[in-house]
């Protein structure tokens, strides 16, 4: 099950952002943000706190406020849902999509927790995938393998899903989504992120203590591989 982190329509960039956007506050589209919920009993945090102070692993519509409980960070890759509506009669053409970096730092030097046995991982490609390296010079979005890409055309009666995917394994990266559309005479980017200017981030959970919360047990378990 997926879950709704917020609704996004245009504005500002986040704090810190360099990436241009449309100056408009009448962008033709609305943007909310899920979870993916693809992969959330595999899912990775990082968090610090001791094993002993971690409430156990949440349901799949819980993850957010869990997270949000114990102040704990995606570790190694964060996937988001992103449902695109139009807001009037037309057709809106969705023609790009951009990642934009806002901070890169070393590694949180916490636990990580996986929040699930991490068996049966790996769901079914989304119709509209990207994954993002976001350890590379300059990171982009890339299509999945067997799904399709941008451009797309959007109404408010007909919305499109595009599952994104971002992943770290040597930093500690903040980052939000720019998304282009074109609606008649005009374009513009619309800046998509946790809400109110929040950008993502993600961690690396490379050396560092992994836990596992066993079916069935009583309490967190350092794993025996990660």
């Amino acid at each position: 099950m997926s879950v709704k982190y917020s609704v996004i329509s245009a504005g500002a960039s986040p704090s810190g952002a360099t990436g241009g956007t449309d100056p408009s506050t009448s962008a033709p589209i609305t943007v909310a943000v899920h979870g993916s919920g693809r992969d959330a009993p595999c899912d990775q945090y990082v968090v610090n706190r001791p094993p002993s102070e971690v409430p156990r692993p949440p349901a799949a519509p819980d993850i957010p406020g869990w997270a949000s409980q114990v102040g704990a960070v995606p570790g190694h890759s964060q996937s988001v849902k992103l449902t695109v509506q139009g807001t009037g009669w037309g057709t809106v053409l969705l023609t790009g999509l951009n990642v934009r970096i806002t901070r890169v730092a070393a590694p949180l030097a916490w636990n990580a927790y996986s929040l699930g046995e991490g068996e049966g991982c790996g769901g079914a490609v989304g119709v509209r995938s990207y994954d993002i390296d976001l350890d590379a010079a300059r990171p982009v979005p890339v299509v999945a393998n067997g799904s399709g890409g941008l451009p797309l055309r959007v109404t408010e009666s007909d919305p499109v899903v595009i599952e994104v995917t971002a992943g770290t394994t040597s930093h500690d990266v903040s980052w939000y989504l720019e998304l282009e559309w074109a609606s008649s005479n005009r374009r513009g980017m619309l800046p998509v992120d946790l809400g109110h200017g929040t950008p993502f981030r993600t961690s690396a959970v490379k050396d560092r203590p992994l836990y596992v919360y066993p079916a069935g047990g009583q309490a967190w378990k350092p794993a025996l591989s990660q």
